[in-house]
């Protein structure tokens, strides 16, 4: 009985997780772009270089910081170095002077055993420094926060990238979907009348012919059908590799053909009369890169001042003859401290030549920075001009499509009533059928000019 009342419980459980699982697949465009900016490699690879660049930063930081450094050594002499003196040397060093034995070289060489050192000997040393002035780490601690500057624009150029691909690859899906709907209306449609027309053909009131013609037409369509379920399939696997997606997981989007129609009447038209070129990535990458070099172009100045630096040592040592007692007898302590001014004066030309070099590479941005003004102005007016046609071509396609749909119904109308041919319906059905094909293409071209007119404007993704 238990086994029973809980069997319902668990097909409820099973259907519920199901259509929830279902429910968790279905993606709208931003929910495709979403997904696409947390899981995609090349954008997770972007936040990675971020966070690479706010490490660079912290790095140069700390170098300007106190740095302190501990050093602890040992040593024991097995045999320690002799010591070396002339003759004489040693002669008033040991004897206390007086003449030296006869025969005796007073310029020769004498070793005696090291009288100031014993063998064995522990050290421990506490370093400190701190960078007082260096015009090279001022000027690179601005170059670090602008290359950070420059990581986070590269990782909004890999959002835009990503925002274009699954964009338009959204939007093939949605078309193509759409196409199958179509298809099965018209193939039901052709179904229908080619049972109708075998029944009349029966009665002998139409010809083998024109079964044919409908079949042949019918036939047509279900191949046009099997060709556009397999582009679904490839645009569905293209889509889920640019965002990053499993494979072989299920993904429905959500979206109709009304909506790609409306988002297209409804874009934006930015004034460029008021345009800055900043909001092209492109051309704000190489603002930044600009910046770089010029910073780059004061370091080649700044390696010529003078660099001050404080330092201080404390430490203990002790010696003994007995190692072993090294570590029970006393150790002495003592310290310093001072300051070292390096005043670079003259370095063969080097810095010269590092000045003028910079110098150059800031002029080469300059004029890079010129060129792309150029090529952007030319890609505004490019997609522009492909944005209205395509947007003239939907409106053309569409009145062609109405067209067809009534010449359909009115020949089909004439053929149920005996005053039209059948020839005359499968030529509609076919044009009917050319028309929603120009009709999706023209709406597809359309949204592919306007991601490319937002790209070139710089409105297709801001932060």
């Amino acid at each position: 009985m238990n086994k029973l009342r809980l069997l319902p419980l668990l097909v409820a459980l099973v259907m519920y997780q199901g259509a929830h699982a279902q429910q968790d697949s279905v993606f709208t465009l931003n929910q495709c772009i979403d997904y696409a900016f947390a899981n995609q490699a090349s954008v997770k690879n972007a936040a990675l270089d971020q966070q690479i660049s706010k490490y660079k930063v912290n790095e140069t930081r700390a170098y300007g910081l106190p740095q302190i450094n501990f050093e602890g050594n040992t040593m024991y002499n097995v045999q320690l170095q002799p010591m070396f003196m002339t003759n004489q040397v040693a002669n008033e060093f040991l004897n206390g002077g007086g003449p030296l034995p006869p025969g005796v070289d007073p310029n020769g060489t004498m070793a005696i055993p090291n009288l100031f050192q014993l063998k064995g000997l522990n050290t421990a040393t506490l370093n400190a420094s701190q960078l007082l002035f260096d015009g090279s780490y001022i000027i690179g601690l601005k170059a670090s926060k602008t290359y950070s500057e420059l990581a986070t624009k590269s990782m909004t150029q890999t959002k835009i990238e990503t925002t274009d691909k699954i964009t338009k690859g959204f939007y093939l899906v949605l078309i193509n979907e759409q196409r199958i709907q179509l298809l099965d209306a018209n193939i039901a449609r052709l179904d229908t009348s080619l049972r109708q027309l075998k029944e009349i053909n029966k009665s002998g009131f139409a010809e083998n012919l024109d079964v044919n013609r409908v079949e042949v037409t019918l036939n047509n369509l279900k191949t046009d059908r099997v060709n556009v379920q397999n582009q679904v399939i490839v645009t569905y696997a293209l889509l889920k590799y640019q965002m990053g997606y499993p494979v072989n997981a299920p993904l429905k989007l959500k979206g109709t053909l009304d909506e790609l129609v409306e988002r297209l009447n409804t874009a934006s038209n930015p004034d460029m009369s008021t345009f800055d070129y900043n909001k092209r990535i492109e051309y704000s990458l190489m603002s930044t890169q600009k910046r770089l070099e010029e910073l780059n172009f004061k370091n080649t100045k700044a390696i010529s001042y003078p660099k001050l630096v404080a330092f201080g040592t404390a430490g203990m040592v002790n010696s003994q003859n007995d190692y072993m007692k090294l570590y029970s007898t006393k150790y002495y302590g003592y310290g310093f401290v001072g300051a070292k001014l390096s005043v670079p004066i003259f370095t063969g030309g080097n810095h010269y030549y590092q000045q003028q070099g910079a110098k150059l590479k800031v002029q080469k941005v300059q004029n890079d920075m010129k060129m792309m003004e150029g090529v952007i102005d030319l890609q505004v007016q490019q997609t522009k001009l492909v944005l209205d046609n395509n947007l003239e071509n939907i409106k053309s396609q569409r009145r062609n499509l109405e067209l067809a749909e009534q010449v359909i119904k009115q020949t089909k109308v004439k053929y149920d009533e005996g005053v039209g041919t059948n020839l005359e319906v499968v030529d509609a059905e076919n044009s009917f059928k050319t028309s929603q094909t120009n009709y999706y293409d023209a709406v597809y071209n359309a949204l592919v000019a306007l991601i490319d007119y937002q790209k070139a404007t710089g409105t297709l993704y801001t932060e």
